[in-house]
């Protein structure tokens, strides 16, 4: 098999990424994924990355890319931020891969991908905060965090109504700040009262302060902007402290989470939020994914998984029009061109735009039941 040019990570700085072999007889092609599989970010990752090898998978079984095969190298970042630099580090030093899917949190990509951008390897991020700030090489495969969560805000300003709104976030987590804001900026336009701005860390597990305070707020609306687990205990301790159950709770993509119902429980029952993806969509490729995810995990696909998945899916895209070179300023290249791919994510149809993010919509779900379902 025909593989990059073997250089150094000085040398490839020092060309640009030009001295790479064409790979026009590869028979593999090999992608890095740092992914928090422990720690506090493993809620959404784990399942990231089950989606990520289960569209390996389905690729490879297709022949979609023809004589390629892909296959990932996965590394725990351990939901550490200098882990994850230090593991994308090594990963790009790797003549043999193509392109990085990865960190998953802000928090780690914000941190890492730098070294991506400086090696000159193509990223596909799932990120939640606009990682391509970084640079020209970082490319997000999920949705922009105001973009995403304007469908939550038009859909609560029509529906609940609300007047008097209370914010709890994550203050240390970008993504959750901009989740936030992208809400509360639309709140505002429309003359709704912001009560109460509170903020919390990620590794925070005791709320009782908040928890107080918040049942004492004259408040219709809570917007929740933190980790599934997270977001599942301030709700549970905001309504043992006495919240009244008039008022409702809103939420982040975090909640589409299986954790936040596990976590949650009863508490959770009502919950309001935004998310790429909805498990009951009815499209055929949704149909393929869950069936195939499921035989692979023996259990059904959550949010996250289809945002792995799907990130896997626009990299393969990305990497098929790269042909025949399959490098990786190719691949970079390819990324920028991809419109109206097949999604499982928002309404079916994926363009990357000029700020190398993609448009696609998105579901607004509430727990009923015990269950999600659409909104």
């Amino acid at each position: 098999m025909t593989t990059f040019a073997r250089l150094t990570l000085a040398s490839l700085l020092a060309l640009g990424g030009a001295g790479y072999a064409r790979m026009a007889t590869a028979q593999e092609i090999l992608v890095g994924v740092p992914t928090a599989s422990t720690g506090i970010f493993s809620f959404a990752a784990v399942p990231g990355r089950n989606g990520i090898l289960a569209a390996i998978e389905e690729v490879n079984t297709s022949g979609e890319l023809g004589p390629i095969k892909l296959k990932a190298q996965v590394e725990d970042t351990a939901s550490d931020k200098n882990q994850a630099t230090t593991i994308v580090s090594r990963l790009v030093q790797n003549e043999k891969i193509a392109a990085i899917l990865g960190p998953t949190s802000s928090v780690e990509a914000f941190a890492a991908l730098p070294v991506a951008q400086q090696a000159k390897v193509p990223v596909f991020s799932t990120a939640s905060a606009d990682v391509t700030s970084v640079g020209d090489w970082v490319y997000k495969a999920t949705a922009t965090p105001v973009t995403i969560m304007e469908a939550l805000a038009v859909s609560a300003l029509d529906r609940l109504k609300p007047a008097k709104v209370a914010y709890v976030f994550n203050r240390d987590n970008d993504a959750y700040i901009a989740q936030k804001n992208g809400v509360k900026t639309l709140f505002e336009a429309k003359g709704v009262k912001t009560v109460a701005e509170e903020t919390i860390v990620g590794g925070d597990t005791d709320f009782t302060a908040l928890a107080t305070k918040l049942a004492s707020l004259d408040i219709d609306t809570l917007l929740v902007s933190t980790t599934a687990e997270v977001s599942a205990n301030i709700i549970i301790q905001a309504k043992q402290a006495g919240l009244s159950p008039k008022v409702r709770i809103i939420g982040t993509p975090s909640m589409a989470s299986q954790q936040f119902l596990k976590v949650g429980g009863a508490a959770v029952e009502g919950t309001i939020f935004v998310a790429d993806y909805f498990l009951e969509s009815d499209s055929p490729q949704n149909k393929i994914f869950r069936e195939n995810y499921k035989k692979q995990f023996n259990i059904e696909p959550d949010v996250f998984a289809a945002i792995g998945y799907n990130q896997l899916k626009v990299t393969a895209a990305a990497i098929k029009e790269s042909a025949p070179k399959y490098d990786r300023e190719s691949i970079r290249a390819a990324a920028a061109k991809i419109a109206d791919l097949p999604t499982i994510l928002g309404n079916g149809k994926l363009t990357i735009t000029e700020k190398r993010t993609p448009e696609y919509g998105g579901f607004v779900i509430t727990v009923k039941d015990g269950a999600f379902k659409l909104y």
